[in-house]
C-alpha cells in the first residue's frame, strides 16, 4: 500500500528499517517532496509515554533556561507587558513558571503532564493567546499539521523549537540523537523545507530567529531580524566567554549523562518497570 506524507499528502519511499523502544522493528519514511522524515503509524506510543519526561532528557533544565533567554529579549521587544502567552505541551510547568518569574504573562497547557511548578496559571484552551509556545513538541506529533493549524486558530504568532534536518540518507536511527529510538516518543522529523511548506499552506510568514522557529502573520519579525541576530551571537559569545572562564574546567555533564542513560538499558528497563506498576 502507498504510504503518504502526513504533511504534504506526497507518496512517501522507504528509508530505514530500526529497533524502537530496543523490540519494536519499525519503518522510517522520506518525503521527497516537502523533505521530512516520518515514522510508521506509531502504535507504540502509549508504551513509550509512561512517563512525560524521558529518562535520557538531561537537557531539560539547560533548554528551558536558554529557551528563557532567548524568548524574554523576543517578547519584551515584540509584545507589552500585557500581552498574553502559553507554552503548549508545557510539561510540569518549569518554561512557565521562568517566563514568569520574567515578568511575562504566560500561562501552561499540556494534555499528558501534571502542572507541577505553574500551579494556577492553566491556559484555559480558547481563548486567543498573543503567543503561542511549544518546545520540543512538534516531533512527538503523530499528525503535526492538524496540530499547527489548531494553535494558528488560536494566536497569530506560534514560536516553537525542534532541531531540523541536515541530511537525509540515514541508514540507522543511531545516527542522529534526535531520533531517540530508546525511547520511542520521537516520530517526526522535519527540516527547514517542511516547516516553510506548513507555513505556505497555512498563509503565515515563516523566519527561524536565534535557532527558534516562528510562524507569524506579522511581518514584525523581519524588521529587525539581521540586528537582533548581530546582537544575539556578540552578546552570546560574550556570555560564553565568560562562562568559560569562571569554569575552570568544569564542564557541563548535559550531553555525557544522556549519552549514559541512552546507553543504560537497566535503568530504562526498571523506569518502564515503574511505570506499568503504576
Amino acid at each position: 500500500m502507498d504510504k503518504k506524507c502526513i504533511i504534504c499528502g506526497n507518496s512517501l519511499s522507504l528509508l530505514m528499517n530500526d529497533k524502537i523502544l530496543d523490540k519494536y522493528s519499525i519503518n522510517y519514511y522520506l518525503c521527497n517532496n516537502c523533505k521530512c522524515i516520518q515514522t510508521e503509524t506509531p502504535y507504540w506510543l502509549q508504551e513509550a509515554y509512561g512517563s512525560s519526561i524521558a529518562l535520557s532528557d538531561t537537557g531539560i533544565m539547560s533548554r528551558n533556561t536558554d529557551a528563557c533567554k532567548k524568548l524574554t529579549m523576543i517578547l519584551k521587544r515584540y509584545f507589552t507587558p500585557e500581552s498574553k502567552v502559553v507554552d503548549y505541551g508545557g510539561g510540569y510547568g518549569l518554561l512557565t513558571r521562568m517566563l514568569r518569574d520574567k515578568g511575562i504573562d504566560a500561562y501552561w497547557s499540556d494534555k499528558y503532564s501534571e502542572n507541577l511548578l505553574a500551579r494556577g496559571f492553566e491556559y484555559d484552551g480558547h481563548s486567543f493567546a498573543d503567543a503561542i509556545l511549544a518546545f520540543e513538541v512538534i516531533e512527538h506529533l503523530p499528525d503535526p499539521l492538524e496540530e499547527i493549524q489548531i494553535i494558528m486558530s488560536k494566536t497569530n504568532c506560534f514560536i516553537f523549537s525542534v532541531s531540523v534536518l541536515k541530511k537525509f540518507d540515514y541508514k540507522s536511527n543511531n545516527e542522529w540523537w534526535y531520533f531517540s529510538p530508546e525511547m520511542g516518543q520521537h516520530i517526526f522529523f522535519p527540516s527547514e523545507n517542511t516547516l516553510q511548506y506548513i507555513a505556505n499552506k497555512l498563509d503565515v510568514r515563516y523566519f527561524n530567529l536565534w535557532g527558534l522557529h516562528i510562524f507569524s502573520r506579522n511581518t514584525v519579525f523581519s524588521k529587525f531580524r539581521n540586528l537582533d541576530l548581530f546582537l544575539y551571537y556578540i552578546l552570546h559569545g560574550i556570555n560564553y566567554r565568560l562562562q568559560k572562564r569562571k569554569k575552570k574546567g568544569f564542564i557541563s555533564k548535559t550531553s555525557d549523562d544522556s549519552f549514559s542513560m541512552r546507553n543504560n538499558k537497566t535503568m530504562i528497563s526498571k523506569e518502564k518497570s515503574i511505570d506499568n506498576d503504576l
